[in-house]
Parts: structure tokens; sequence; C-alpha cells
């Protein structure tokens, strides 16, 4: 499932660039701007997706498991 929807994303902005060239091609300047900034809102949501997993990550990491500090300090140094 999570494959399929990242193919359908991934041609969906394929798409939307398409498009925007498309737009600049036969002069409907206004629509090229409005999907360069949708286009820049979508890589912005995407880029606190992932800054939002990786926080999760480091904080489980810190966490999530109950170990002592010596033991993060050899497992650093390793």
């Amino acid at each position: 499932m999570k494959k399929i929807l990242s193919r359908i994303g991934l041609g969906l902005l394929v798409l939307l660039i398409v498009s925007i060239g498309v737009c600049f091609y036969i002069g409907a300047f206004t629509y090229a701007f409005r999907l360069m900034i949708l286009l820049l809102f979508v890589f912005g949501g995407m880029g606190a997706i992932y800054k939002l997993k990786n926080d999760e990550y480091m904080y489980n990491g810190y966490t999530g498991s109950r170990r002592s500090d010596r033991d993060e300090y050899e497992e650093y140094t390793r």
C-alpha cells in the first residue's frame, strides 16, 4: 500500500512540474506561478513530515530503551 501511494505521489509531482512548463509555454503565467507556489507548499509539507519523523526517532532512541548513561557512552565510543 505504501509503495502504491508513493508511486501515485511521485506521478502527481511529475505531472505538476510538467504542467508548470506547459503553462509557461502557452502563456498562462498566473496559473504557472500558482502551481509553483503549490509545489513549494508540497515540498515544505514533506520536509515538515520528515523532520517530525526524525524528531520522534531521536526521542525514542534516547528514551525508548532503559539504558544508563554509561552504556550510551560506551556505545558511542565503540
